[in-house]
């Protein structure tokens, strides 16, 4: 019986700017000479932590074991977080950060065009200085009608922006031509691929065989949100305290939280109160501010962005962002197809104290050797619908970030298993109007048929240029 899990990913993605300093590997091992402008993908090193088992994994779920599974998501947290041996902008780039992007993989989207990387193959694009951070608003703030970018007000989901990384194996089996229906080949990475597949199932070919092919076991997908802080001065970042620190707990989009944050980008230091000179200098129009804290950037991963990525930043959020400003990580879906139906975890800036409420989720169970800035961040998993597979009891796990945006239905109450496991090509299906019961993957009449092919929970194969 498969197993459910939880998936995060976006389509089209804006062009920022190119490499500028790069070192080269191979394979797993130590890094090779330097080749100027390259960042090579370093893939997840292979032990005991990844890929675990499929059979470990399910007997965690059949035994509702969440100990095990918040431990598995740490696992990959630190992991994806040691160091690369690549650079970009003269600061050494953690493992996750040098996996390819959506340019590499969708050579047929608008910024890889511009890239001058349409028609040439993944390992070229690769071998070539190229785009490594793509800012762009989240592709799923735009799903209901209506609503438009920047209609959250100065603070508000608008603030952020959200990019897709691919490891080595789940960006080579999308560029790789797939076997499918009579024999042919069909391309994963553009939507003409896609529509050419969905249209050549067999008469009679039930909703749950219209699938892409399922990706390797060791792919993995991740969606990093980026937020920004400037270089001098001190910037208000709203901190996430639960729908209790909202003045709207019902629909707690960034804008409403109560509790702020004033970052500091060159001081030191635990988080403390903010002092009532460090509120007055500061400006918090938009925002539901109450409640101040300081904290120094140390306590985000941070890096300082180039002038065409300031400028890609400031389009895709409508924010005033400069050269010497600093992207910082503010939240990060990770997924893995360790089992059939994914793992899933999601992770967001909690620096101080933890999680009120432990909701979605917390910081419990965290390596001691985890360090900075990465032990700032709480977690919350999904492995299945359901808490158990014989419960009743939905499993709730949500990014603060991302799903409590009102174009995302039920967002405080969803699960991202629930919400990719309808990720089709086709008729457009709309995400789950609420998560009230599991979703019959994939054999639901709502969201699965003889007109769609379902892509392996991938919204970013799904919504392909």
């Amino acid at each position: 019986m498969r197993k459910i899990g939880l998936i995060a990913a976006s389509g089209l993605l804006a062009l920022t700017a190119a490499c500028e300093q790069g070192t080269k590997t191979s394979g797993e091992g130590a890094p090779a000479p330097a080749t100027p402008g390259v960042v090579t993908p370093v893939p997840l090193p292979v032990g005991p932590n990844f890929p675990v088992p499929t059979a470990t994994i399910n007997a965690w779920i059949d035994a509702g074991d969440t100990a095990s599974i918040r431990g598995h998501a740490w696992s990959l947290w630190q992991a994806m977080a040691a160091p690369s041996g690549q650079k970009f902008n003269d600061q050494e780039l953690p493992i996750w950060e040098t996996w390819a992007g959506p340019n590499d993989v969708f050579p047929t989207n608008l910024a890889a065009v511009q890239a001058g990387t349409n028609g040439v193959s993944l390992e070229a694009r690769l071998a070539k200085p190229r785009v490594i951070r793509n800012f762009a608003a989240p592709l799923q703030f735009h799903h209901a009608k209506g609503v438009k970018l920047g209609a959250l007000g100065t603070f508000g989901n608008s603030d952020v922006t959200a990019d897709n990384k691919f490891n080595p194996q789940a960006a080579t089996f999308i560029d790789s031509p797939q076997a499918g229906p009579g024999g042919a080949k069909y391309d994963y990475s553009t939507q003409s691929g896609l529509t050419k597949l969905n249209a050549s199932w067999p008469t009679g070919t039930t909703p749950q065989n219209r699938g892409i092919n399922e990706f390797p076991v060791q792919a993995i997908e991740l969606k990093p949100v980026f937020g920004t802080v400037a270089a001098k001065g001190l910037t208000v970042q709203p901190l996430w305290q639960g729908p209790g620190g909202s003045t709207n707990p019902t629909n707690p989009t960034i804008r409403t939280w109560t509790t702020c944050m004033l970052v500091s980008p060159d001081g030191t230091g635990p988080v403390r109160p903010a002092t009532p000179a460090e509120i007055a200098s500061v400006s918090t129009a938009g925002t539901a501010c109450k409640t101040f804290l300081w904290t120094p950037l140390s306590t985000l991963y941070a890096v300082r962005l180039t002038a065409p990525e300031a400028k890609n930043f400031a389009a895709a959020t409508g924010k005033t962002v400069a050269e010497g400003d600093y992207a910082v990580l503010l939240a990060m879906h990770v997924n893995t197809k360790e089992i059939p139906f994914w793992t899933w975890q999601t992770f967001w800036w909690q620096p101080g104290g933890d999680t009120p409420n432990g909701f979605p989720g917390s910081k419990q169970g965290q390596p001691t050797s985890l360090g900075g800035p990465w032990s700032n961040y709480a977690a919350c998993t999904a492995y299945n619908q359901t808490t158990t597979p014989s419960s009743q009891t939905m499993q709730v796990c949500f990014n603060p970030y991302l799903e409590t945006d009102p174009s995302i239905p039920a967002g405080i109450t969803s699960n991202c298993m629930s919400c990719h496991g309808v990720a089709v090509v086709g008729n457009s299906q709309p995400y789950p109007a609420n998560y009230n019961k599991p979703i019959a993957f994939f054999t639901d009449p709502t969201y699965f048929s003889t007109t769609v092919t379902h892509t392996d929970f991938s919204w970013a194969v799904a919504t392909s240029p």
